[in-house]
């Protein structure tokens, strides 16, 4: 079937709006260094200063590098049916449940190949779940530089011209290679890149309100697009293919960081070698289910990162690469220090209403007049080009979640200290709210100290101390203190909210049919499945099961799968919604193989598939869409 494209993926308004605001944002920031300054304060008026420059060169290298987001080059259909392709799953820990999703999608991968599961944890059960869904199995005698020792040892274990690398949780759709070989048409593409995109949306990075948006979606659906144009889109491990000639050119995967995949891209480029990022979800994974998992992730990222920052291979003077790729590099290596600039921001309400400080020598209407418009802007101005996937509060509060360990991961520039590669956990134990508390503590700390600011500010005002703030400097350190507040606040709440009580991700699904049970014989009724994993469902029916019945099945006809057959093991709950509705909970039990292997085709195959139109929607994302809306809204009014 053929793939709907976007019709527009670069907004008419974007090149004016990034003019205007950027000549706008560059006024601003002369007018605050040649008039604002304040001479009582200068260490804490420049630091104030800093960071907001700071994060107008972010916005200008945000603008260049995703000026335009429209595919570099069309889609590429195969002229070879021959190619020799070998899939790689690296895994070392992860559960075998999650390997089997994983092993039965490449076995639905249409395009011939040969899937070999990477086992680092030399696992029986691993060996056995390969040998039954048709993968080879390849243990490494050694176990040195982790995932990247891993591929590198498989490659010399195999003989496919090019390479799938897939997480050991990462589900491909059967079209994965359809849709991609097609591009390595041309010789000098190395890589193609495709976006993560995830299942699992009640993950801790999807928003509550949006599931289709997560903390990544602006890289990929946004960012990684603009490189094309720079021949600087980056390998990000999965899901991806590699040509293995490639591979080899730069002596295989980079063991010297613990992001080998940015660190091989570096030294592709410098070789000549292109990228190239197709911003199409042919993959599903697992993101991060609890903050300590995420905040693990990226700090392993950004620790990696520094680490390759500091090496002779920095891309800022590895030899071979163009300087728009330097500058592309530089973009996505200071997107890490964002985080000094959040520090900043959240600590200066602090200063002024402690210490009484204000960072400026300006009257408050005076520099109203200039920050308004500067922040509407720079609002705008990432809205448009961020093609409605930034989204500012969302943004803001991962930012925050974010900081402490974007911090941390900074001195890795300082010290050469040798680093782990740790796995991201993909499952939770009972000791998950514990691990939470403990990952949130650095930002309970700062809310508690954002808010002891508030306190101690109004107890001052009511002391018999002379107060040296004017009351619209107050109100103003005030109300950026409980706004900093709220948004950590709001993070913490949305974490501890989240509940972690299922092993598996359940499938809103929306299905008919009829449960049975070996005692009482006979015993058949209807029910509305709502939701099903690997290891439990959701079902509505009419009335409560009764007490004693056991041997209970569910038997579902489900669009292009057939019956699916599945036993059921504990009821955990039956609730009554109403006087003729109660919702079931309730727990699976020995599905036999066949079956089980379709069921996972349904959930991860099927179900996981994201809607094209999802895609579409956003990049042809129009700025004044949401006002138009909002008139038709008020047309029957007004009329």
């Amino acid at each position: 079937m053929e793939k709907q494209q976007p019709k527009n993926f670069n907004p008419p308004i974007l090149k004016l709006i990034s003019v205007v605001s950027g000549a706008y944002l560059l006024y601003y920031l002369w007018w605050r260094v040649t008039a604002t300054l304040a001479p009582d304060a200068p260490i804490f008026s420049w630091v104030l200063f800093l960071a907001e420059a700071f994060g107008v060169f972010n916005y200008l290298l945000f603008s260049w590098m995703t000026s335009n987001i429209a595919p570099s080059l069309p889609f590429q259909k195969l002229r070879e049916e021959n190619l020799k392709v070998d899939v790689f799953i690296p895994t070392y820990n992860e559960d075998i449940d999650i390997l089997e999703a994983t092993l039965v999608g490449c076995k639905n991968i249409r395009y011939p190949h040969r899937t070999y599961l990477l086992d680092d944890g030399n696992r029986p059960a691993a060996r056995e779940l390969a040998a039954r869904l048709g993968a080879d199995y390849i243990a490494r005698p050694t176990h040195e530089h982790a995932k990247a020792g891993n591929i590198n040892y498989a490659l010399t274990q195999t003989d496919g011209d090019f390479i799938v690398i897939l997480d050991a949780d990462m589900v491909p759709q059967p079209e994965y290679l359809d849709r991609t070989l097609g591009y390595f048409d041309d010789e000098k593409v190395a890589l193609i890149q495709l976006p993560q995109e995830f299942y699992n949306q009640d993950s801790i990075q999807h928003a509550s309100n949006t599931p289709s948006w997560h903390e990544q979606a602006l890289f990929f659906r946004v960012i990684q697009p603009g490189k094309n144009y720079t021949n600087s889109a980056f390998w990000c491990g999965s899901p991806s293919v590699v040509r293995r000639s490639a591979l080899e050119d730069v002596g295989g995967v980079a063991t010297e960081t613990i992001t080998e995949d940015i660190h091989t891209t570096v030294r592709l480029h410098s070789r000549g070698w292109k990228t190239l990022y197709v911003n199409e979800p042919l993959a599903y994974g697992i993101a991060p289910q609890t903050m300590e998992s995420f905040l693990l992730q990226r700090l392993r990222w950004a620790q990696g990162t520094m680490q390759l920052y500091r090496s002779k291979e920095s891309p800022l003077w590895k030899r071979g690469l163009t300087w728009k790729q330097r500058l592309s590099y530089l973009s996505s290596f200071l997107a890490y220090f964002e985080s000094f600039q959040k520090l900043v921001l959240v600590l200066t309400p602090v200063i002024i209403l402690t210490l009484k400080v204000f960072p400026m020598q300006v009257s408050v209407g005076d520099f109203l007049l200039r920050w308004i418009p500067y922040f509407a802007l720079n609002f705008l101005a990432n809205q448009i080009g961020g093609r409605g996937v930034f989204q500012y509060f969302k943004t803001e509060k991962y930012n925050i979640l974010k900081m402490v360990v974007f911090i941390q991961s900074t001195l890795t520039l300082v010290h050469n200290k040798k680093l782990k590669f740790k796995v991201t956990p993909k499952s939770v134990d009972a000791s998950v709210y514990m691990k939470e508390s403990r990952a949130l503590r650095s930002y309970m700390a700062i809310a508690g100290i954002l808010a002891g600011s508030m306190v101690y500010g109004i107890l001052e005002i009511f002391s018999l101390h002379e107060w040296t703030l004017s009351w619209d400097v107050f109100f103003i350190a005030f109300f950026w203190a409980a706004y900093n507040d709220y948004i950590i606040l709001f993070a913490l709440l949305e974490v501890f909210g989240k509940k972690h009580e299922r092993k598996h991700y359940r499938f809103p699904v929306n299905l008919h049919g009829t449960l049975t049970a070996k005692y009482p014989a006979g015993y058949l009724t209807q029910i509305k499945i709502i939701d099903l994993s690997m290891a439990g469902v959701g079902f509505v029916l009419d009335k409560t099961i009764p007490l004693g019945f056991y041997g209970l099945r569910i038997q579902m006809q489900v669009p292009g799968f057939g019956t699916l057959s599945l036993p059921l093991e504990n009821i955990h709950y039956q609730r009554t919604q109403n006087s003729s509705a109660v919702t079931v909970g309730a727990s699976l039990t020995h599905v036999q193989d066949s079956e089980r292997e379709r069921l996972i085709e349904f959930l991860y195959i099927n179900l996981a598939r994201t809607d094209t139109e999802l895609n579409c929607r956003v990049m042809d994302w129009d700025p004044f869409s949401q006002l138009r809306k909002y008139l038709k809204r008020l047309l029957p009014v007004t009329r």
